[in-house]
C-alpha cells in the first residue's frame, strides 16, 4: 500500500507535458544503450506527442521541463532527441506512417480512432495509474442533489489542470449532447492547480461540482475519508483506454523496439524509474491485454471522433 506521504503527492503534483511524461521513461527503458541500439539509423530518436496531458497549449514551465528532459536523454542514451508537438493525433498518425517519427505518444481515445484507420499502428506500452482502464468522476457538494450531469446546468466547475486530458474531453462530450461548450454549459470554470485543494472546495460548497479521476478520489477517501463521505456523486464515463506509447509497423527496428519495452515494463523495478513515475502520476507501464482490441471499440462507440476533425 502507498504511504500517506505518496499519496499527498499523488495529490500535489502539477501539470507535466504529455512527451514528457513518457520520453523521460523512454530513456530509461533504453538503459544507457548508446547510439549503436539504432541499428544504423540516425542516432536522433524522434518522439511525436499529441499535446499536454492538461489540454492546454504548452507554457513556459513544460518547453524548460522538455529542455530538460532532452538533454536528461541525451545523457542516459548518447541519442540526441527530438520531442515534437504535432497538432492533434491525426498529424501524429500521419508521421508516423510516413516514418517521420519513431514513436508516437498518444491519449487512448485518441489511439482508438487513429487505430480503427490505420491497423499497422501499435501499442508499445500502456502508461497507467493504478487502474488500467481508467474513468472520470463528476462529484459535487452535499448541497447538489442532481444524479445526472444535465442537472449540472447555470451551476460552477472545476476542471483542474492536473488531471489527466481525459477528464476535460468527458466533460466536453457531455456539455456537446446539450448543444454546449462547457463554458456555455456552467455558470463559471475554473481551473484550480491542486487536486485536494478542489475537492475541499467542492466539499465546502464554494464550487458546485467538478471532474476528477478514479485514482486521485480514491486516494482522497484514503487521506479523508471524512470529508470524501460529503462529497455527492452525480455520473461517470465508461472506462477508457490509457495514455500509450505506440510504433508503426517496421518503421522501428524490431530490436530497438524490443529494448524499449522492456525498459518501460521494468520501469516501476527500478528506483530511478519508479521515482520517475511517482513525479508524472504513473504507477507503472503494462503490455496491451487481450481485451484492449474491446476496449478500443467502446470508446469509438461512446465517443467517436468528430467528423471535421477526421478529415
Amino acid at each position: 500500500m502507498a504511504s500517506r506521504e505518496t499519496l499527498w503527492r499523488r495529490l500535489g503534483r502539477g501539470p507535466v507535458p504529455a512527451a514528457g511524461v513518457l520520453a523521460a521513461l523512454l530513456a530509461l527503458a533504453l538503459g544507457g544503450a548508446g547510439a549503436d541500439g539504432r541499428q544504423g539509423k540516425s542516432n536522433v530518436l524522434r518522439i511525436g506527442t499529441s499535446g499536454s496531458l492538461n489540454g492546454e497549449k504548452v507554457d513556459a514551465k513544460e518547453k524548460g521541463a522538455l529542455k530538460t528532459l532532452k538533454a536528461f536523454i541525451k545523457e542516459e542514451t548518447g541519442l540526441d532527441n527530438e520531442i515534437l508537438d504535432e497538432k492533434g493525433w491525426q498529424q501524429l498518425t500521419d508521421k508516423l506512417a510516413k516514418g517521420q517519427l519513431d514513436l508516437g505518444v498518444f491519449q487512448g481515445y485518441e489511439y482508438a480512432w487513429a487505430q480503427e484507420k490505420h491497423p499497422d499502428l501499435k501499442p508499445l506500452a500502456l502508461a497507467v495509474n493504478v487502474h488500467r482502464y481508467p474513468t472520470a468522476y463528476i462529484v459535487a457538494s452535499p448541497k447538489v442533489t442532481t444524479k445526472e450531469f444535465k442537472g449540472l446546468e447555470g451551476k460552477s466547475f472545476a476542471i483542474p489542470t492536473e488531471g489527466p486530458r481525459f477528464l476535460r474531453f468527458y466533460v466536453e462530450r457531455q456539455a456537446q449532447a446539450a448543444g454546449k461548450t462547457p463554458e456555455k454549459f456552467f455558470s463559471k470554470v475554473t481551473t484550480p492547480e491542486k487536486l485536494v485543494t478542489a475537492l475541499d472546495d467542492v466539499v465546502d460548497g464554494l464550487v458546485d461540482a467538478m471532474v476528477v479521476d478514479q485514482a486521485a478520489l480514491e486516494t482522497f477517501k484514503q487521506l479523508k475519508p471524512a470529508r470524501f463521505k460529503k462529497l455527492h456523486p452525480v455520473a461517470h464515463s465508461q472506462p477508457f483506454p490509457p495514455p500509450l506509447v505506440a510504433y508503426y509497423g517496421k518503421h522501428l527496428d524490431d530490436a530497438t523496439r524490443e529494448k524499449f519495452r522492456v525498459g518501460l515494463l521494468g520501469a516501476s523495478k527500478k528506483e530511478k524509474g519508479k521515482q520517475m513515475l511517482e513525479m508524472f502520476g504513473l504507477t507503472h507501464f503494462e503490455p496491451a491485454p487481450t481485451d484492449f482490441g474491446k476496449v478500443l471499440g467502446e470508446a469509438r462507440k461512446n465517443y467517436p471522433a468528430e467528423a471535421s476533425k477526421t478529415k
